[in-house]
């Protein structure tokens, strides 16, 4: 057959690839059951078409003394079939764990019992048993009965017929039991599909199940296709799809491991290579070049040469030890199309967290490049805020940020626990707080333990002597440990995000303080244009008003209101400062004009006043308000007190009348009884209303102002106009208070009848 040979040489061929992927995995890192599993599956896929090679090769050079070694090769030919076995095992170990694996793991080595038996069951029963002739010489023996003779010669033939009938059962319905091991794996597969897994980890999973997938066909085509055809493949025509099941089956694994760094075995598969291909070039090198260099010296000699020989190896090995690492870096650019390193790709991670000002970009951004670069299905950024708004967790977080705190740096699982209080046994994790007197699972921790305890690494995020956030990353795709470079990464991973959400918060303020502003621009607008833009100009009067607030906004107010032969004046002042404050001001501005129908009524103004504010606000927001209605007519004025400071009537004279009377705050009891009082305007009179922000202005040392300095100062402005009243009363408290300034808003009301 022409094709034989290029048959031979592919098999061989690619059996060497996949067996050597598989030895390479073994000799760095056998020891953890995912890579091990995995080696085996490579060993068993690989050693099926290294034999076949063999198989045609010998089937095309039949010479004497070759047919005991093609019968060996026949006999072993079945080893192949721990394949599946190795194949279920891997399944059950990657992704991740499945739930058979606790009960199994120390029992592993049954799942490859059937496949025992049934290579010890072809290599030494069915060639090498033959019951036949075994009970014909029991049946030959000298017995005085003919009939047990005759009864042994019948059953031997019926047990041979029987026995023949069971091994070719057997031979041909053993693949069922392959089938079902590869099918029961692809599940497995396909389950871990649905999983929380990187993106990376997913497209090996599903290059390895396609390529299973294929290989489980084209097996049924060779082995339980022609059962239900009732007829048998030639035998190389079955040799021919099993071993390219094989290779399909172990290429998609091989492709997996140097394409898409299947279980992280890019390392290991890379550096495998390039020895691999350093020691055939060496080796070439040194037949090629070395051996001829040293013959010719022997030609010449006649001595030997073999410390020149040695020498020219030496040399050599210094020579071609640099080359190594160019070779290492273009082998891994083209084997993995990558030629960035994890600590490249983290160094740009870090770089990219200085530009960034959103803190769900860097959730997304941490998430998919951590998950990407450790081959980790779950990473997740936790920050404090998000921990404490928490219902669940906010019960035990105080002290879990506190713990992490003093740690301050990556730690894993079992490390984490112990910090807080935990131990591990035999039994699983379990307490030992208050004396170790009382046991519990780790089911009964706090929930924010338990949650964390969910991962394989926490990172505490520091910042200002506090840890502010969380960085919990899970289990790597094979479950080995982090490695010390792999924690410092993460380490200034960590470092970066607490630099970056420090700006953020910031940055957020600034821009906060600057909206804030101007918001309280415009509020400071709208509150302006609430009060009076000028007080009314009378015949006999003179009136005069200010408000200043201690911020942008405050909550003092006063309005007058000219209707004919009446002037109404109000001053009030709003519990609080600032925003709140003002909005409640509002308000009660509303209120007020919303009333002046019966302006000539100050009690029913501040009745209905303080019905409303007892309805619509909440119970310790309340406002103090002085307000009358002046006749001018008449020169009498009706008021009535709400709380508010007492005001002060100076006059002609000199003298200070108090008008003493208030009632009840606004907001605090509705359906108050609040009383009227009238007094009588004389040339020269005037009226002070003020706000508590007078009297209780205060200097640096807190010395305040106080009512008997402001009687005092109200006896000297006799004869002065309303304005000039207003703007000494100002100036005064400037003056008092300098450097610090005003405290509290301030509101002044001056009503004067003209001399």
């Amino acid at each position: 057959m022409a094709t034989a040979p290029f048959l031979a040489s592919f098999y061989f061929a690619c059996g060497v690839i996949i067996f050597f992927l598989a030895v390479t995995i073994l000799r760095h890192s056998g020891r953890d059951v995912v890579n091990w599993s995995t080696a085996l599956v490579l060993f068993f896929a690989g050693f099926g078409p290294i034999l076949g090679a063999m198989g045609v090769f010998l089937e095309q050079n039949i010479r004497e003394g070759t047919y005991l070694f093609k019968s060996l090769v026949g006999s072993f030919d079945y080893i192949w079939e721990f394949f599946f076995p190795a194949l279920l095992l891997l399944a059950l170990v990657h992704p991740v764990r499945h739930g058979l694996w606790r009960y199994i793991r120390n029992w592993s080595f049954l799942l490859f019992i059937p496949h025992l038996f049934h290579l010890v069951f072809i290599i030494f029963i069915i060639d090498q048993v033959n019951l036949d002739n075994l009970l014909r010489d029991i049946a030959g023996v000298n017995t005085s009965s003919g009939f047990l003779t005759s009864f042994l010669q019948s059953t031997s033939g019926l047990l041979d017929v029987f026995l023949g009938m069971l091994f070719r059962a057997h031979t041909k319905f053993f693949s069922f039991v392959n089938i079902a091991y590869a099918g029961f794996s692809m599940l497995l597969l396909g389950r871990a599909l649905k999983m929380e897994l990187s993106p990376r980890i997913k497209r090996q999973l599903r290059i390895v199940i396609g390529g299973l997938g294929l290989c489980i066909v084209t097996y049924s085509l060779a082995m339980v296709v022609p059962i239900f055809m009732g007829q048998e493949l030639p035998e190389n025509r079955a040799n021919v799809l099993i071993n390219a099941a094989l290779i399909i089956g172990g290429g998609s694994i091989a492709f997996a491991i140097v394409r898409h760094q299947f279980l992280d075995m890019k390392l290991i598969a890379r550096r495998g290579i390039i020895y691999a291909a350093a020691a055939a070039v060496f080796a070439s090198i040194y037949l090629l070049i070395i051996r001829k260099v040293t013959g010719f010296f022997y030609q010449y000699s006649g001595t030997q040469v073999q410390v020149l020989e040695t020498g020219f190896i030496i040399l050599f090995i210094i020579a071609f030890q640099p080359m190594l690492g160019r070779l290492e870096e273009w082998a891994e650019r083209v084997l993995t199309h990558e030629n960035r390193s994890p600590r490249l790709r983290m160094r740009d991670l870090l770089n990219g967290l200085l530009s960034m000002v959103d803190v769900e970009s860097i959730r997304e951004r941490v998430k998919e490049e951590m998950g990407d670069v450790f081959s980790v299905g779950r990473v997740e950024l936790v920050l404090d805020d998000d921990i404490r708004t928490s219902k669940e967790h906010v019960k035990d977080c105080d002290e879990v940020l506190k713990v992490l705190y003093q740690i301050d740096e990556p730690i894993s699982r079992r490390d984490f626990l112990q910090s807080m209080g935990y131990k591990t046994g035999r039994g699983g994790l379990v307490p030992f707080r208050g004396g170790g007197s009382r046991m519990e699972k780790i089911d009964s921790a706090t929930p924010c333990v338990k949650w964390f305890s969910g991962y394989n690494l926490i990172a505490p995020i520091i910042h200002d002597e506090a840890c502010i956030g969380v960085l919990l990353i899970g289990d790597q795709s094979q479950n080995r440990r982090y490695s010390s470079e792999e924690l410092s990464l993460i380490d200034m991973l960590t470092t970066q995000i607490s630099a970056t959400l420090a700006k953020i918060d910031l940055l957020k303020e600034v821009v906060e303080k600057k909206v804030l502003e101007e918001e309280l621009n415009i509020a400071r607008a709208i509150q302006l244009n609430l009060l009076p833009s000028a007080p009314p100009v009378l015949e006999e009067y003179e009136i005069s008003a200010l408000s200043i607030s201690s911020k942008q906004v405050g909550g003092d107010y006063y309005d007058f209101i000219h209707r004919d032969d009446h002037v109404a004046v109000a001053v009030a002042d709003v519990s609080g400062k600032g925003v709140p404050a003002s909005l409640l001001m509002a308000s009660l501005q509303a209120s007020l004009r919303s009333n002046m129908d019966r302006m000539e009524d100050p009690v029913g103004v501040v009745s209905t006043l303080n019905n409303v504010m007892c309805e619509s606000t909440a119970p310790d927001k309340f406002a103090t308000l002085f307000y009358g209605c002046l006749d001018m007519k008449h020169d009498s004025f009706h008021f009535s007190n709400a709380g508010h400071v007492f005001p002060a009537l100076i006059r002609d004279g000199g003298k200070i009348d108090i008008l003493d009377y208030s009632g009840l705050i606004l907001g605090v009891q509705p359906d108050f009884g609040y009383e009227a009082r009238e007094l009588k305007f004389h040339p020269g009179d005037t009226l002070v209303v003020l706000t508590d922000g007078v009297t209780e202005a205060e200097t640096a040392d807190g010395e305040l102002f106080g009512e008997d300095r402001l009687y005092d100062m109200l006896k000297s402005l006799r004869g002065q106009s309303a304005f000039g009243v207003k703007e000494d009363i100002v100036q005064t408290i400037k003056d008092f208070t300098h450097p610090k300034g005003f405290s509290d808003d301030l509101t002044i009301l001056i009503l004067k009848r003209k001399e």
